[in-house]
């Protein structure tokens, strides 16, 4: 099964910084950018809402540690592209301990 790293890689090219994962909170995206990989996680949901022909928009944010990683979940509200209302939410989930530790120090 291709994982959504490889679809990244495939659709944004080779050097996305992301690693592996599906952005599912048993596997999340594992961002490999370590200075502004706040960007990055943008970047793959604006990319994989429209994909999907949806419109979203950020509702919530949380930071999770994790056994020495730092997970960071996006709660984003969507709706099909040009519906009225929000239908629904998707969540995603991003490894960026690399960046983290980068920043803040080893304190993960």
């Amino acid at each position: 099964m291709t994982t959504l790293a490889e679809l990244l890689h495939r659709d944004l090219g080779p050097d996305f910084p992301v690693l592996s994962g599906n952005g599912k909170d048993d596997s999340p995206l594992v961002v490999s950018e370590t200075r502004d990989y706040v960007a990055v996680e943008h970047a793959v949901v604006r990319h994989v809402i429209r994909a999907m022909g949806e419109e979203g928009k950020l509702s919530q944010q949380r930071l999770l540690h994790r056994d020495g990683f730092v997970i960071d979940e996006l709660v984003v509200d969507v709706k099909d592209a040009g519906a009225p209302e929000w239908q629904g939410r998707r969540r995603f989930y991003f490894d960026i301990t690399l960046g983290w530790k980068a920043t803040h120090g080893d304190t993960a």
